[in-house]
């Protein structure tokens, strides 16, 4: 192809700006589908510890095994989407997810297989961070980035509050295998969609088979400058700080609304989705106040947020049952908004400080850091529980938060106001 013609193509896509909220819906669409499946293992214990006589352990588990694969897979999937582009990305995190799933459906296997089926399903699972970042990074200026991210993010809670309802009421129907096979199916649909109507954006290095030599020859060392960068340490540091905490509300909410503070249990999960909710308004709301409000910077959003996890919290930590019931209100959902809310500005502040050409590595690298914040927080809060109770433990994840703050303060990254204009 000579490059008149290669500058014809880009001109060409470059005026087709329409195009790019198509990649959006791509990517939001793809990761509500993948979020039921993801956020679905719970709603479906019940069912599955009656058919397959499980115990407490090995339906905890389950979960635990999908995210564990998906914090291994996160940073390898980086690395190839940096050198192999987002469409083969996408298309691999869609696939691999789907296929264990449908493969449960037809096979109905045994635990320890239903396990390695899980396990690599998350391993797809974990691929979704690097590529969604990358590839709104690639399509989105930085005008618009923050809001964007927060509606690709908030697809995510969105996705879990969908699964506590539909995979409920699918196993209820035709068996937790079959519905675990629906979402593998309509996974797989969106799989066929994206190798339709998704493109990656034509850059010079996607044509030239030398600049791609180049990229993998010079590929460990700029990994090895990755970690030499000081913001990118600290925003992973906060980053599973607030992965902590997020762990910790999610798993433990319901259970200190019941043993503490008198709830139903009825009452108390609808507590949760309370939160669930005000963190997908969140994920957007920030990603619009970084943009509009603040300049496109990241920072001051990032304090906010950890300055409202760490109120919150507290607020958790000296509840006292006598107070009135509606004033729990507010509070969680400022939880929500901070500790469920923060996922957006983080991730497109990752891509902001990478260079374009290792967006997906510092993505996968930022998301493995979280995510292992996000599995460890649960246990250390549990431990907590048993040795000291609720008090010392919620007091215990405060901390964390100022530690949190303190680091957003820290940070070293100094953003200039930009000139945002209408998009």
């Amino acid at each position: 192809m000579n490059s008149e013609a290669i500058q014809g193509i880009k001109i060409k896509l470059k005026n087709k700006i329409h195009y790019r909220w198509i990649v959006l819906l791509i990517f939001v669409s793809s990761q509500l589908v993948l979020s039921i499946a993801g956020y679905g293992w719970g709603a479906l214990a019940p069912f599955l510890k009656k058919l397959m006589s499980l115990n407490s352990t090995q339906i905890g588990s389950i979960g635990s095994i999908f995210y564990f694969a998906a914090a291994l897979s996160a940073l390898p999937s980086g690395m190839l989407v940096d050198l192999y582009g987002v469409k083969k990305g996408l298309i691999g995190w869609l696939g691999i997810t789907s296929v264990p799933l449908l493969l449960l459906s037809i096979f109905k296997p045994i635990f320890p297989i239903f396990i390695i089926l899980a396990a690599i399903s998350g391993l797809g699972y974990g691929i979704g961070n690097p590529v969604c970042s990358k590839g709104l990074f690639l399509w989105f200026d930085q005008n618009i980035r923050g809001l964007v991210f927060g509606i690709k993010q908030s697809a995510v809670t969105v996705g879990a509050a969908v699964s506590g309802i539909l995979l409920v009421y699918l196993a209820d129907k035709v068996g937790p295998f079959n519905a675990l096979g629906i979402i593998g199916l309509a996974i797989s649909v969106m799989t066929i969609l994206s190798l339709i109507y998704y493109h990656d954006p034509i850059h010079p290095e996607n044509i030239s088979n030398n600049t791609t030599a180049l990229k993998r020859g010079k590929f460990l060392s700029e990994f090895g400058e990755l970690f030499a960068n000081k913001p990118f340490f600290y925003l992973s540091l906060i980053m599973a700080l607030l992965g902590l905490a997020q762990g910790v509300v999610i798993s433990f909410l319901i259970l200190y609304a019941t043993e503490k503070l008198g709830y139903s249990l009825l009452e108390a999960g609808s507590l949760l989705t309370l939160v669930m909710i005000s963190g997908a308004v969140g994920r957007i709301l920030w990603g619009f106040i970084s943009d509009r409000l603040y300049g496109a910077r990241r920072k001051p959003v990032l304090i906010i947020i950890s300055t409202l996890a760490v109120l919150t919290i507290t607020a958790l930590a000296v509840w006292d049952v006598t107070w009135p019931k509606w004033l729990l209100i507010p509070v969680l959902m400022g939880l929500g908004l901070s500790t469920a809310g923060w996922n957006s500005v983080a991730l497109v502040l990752v891509t902001e400080i990478s260079t374009e050409s290792r967006t997906g590595t510092s993505v996968g690298l930022a998301s493995t850091i979280a995510w292992f914040g996000l599995a460890s927080g649960p246990i250390a809060f549990g431990s907590i529980i048993d040795h000291f109770g609720y008090f010392y433990a919620w007091r215990a994840m405060a901390f964390f938060c100022i530690f949190s703050l303190i680091l957003c303060f820290l940070l070293p990254i100094n953003e200039a106001v930009n000139n945002v204009t209408g998009d």
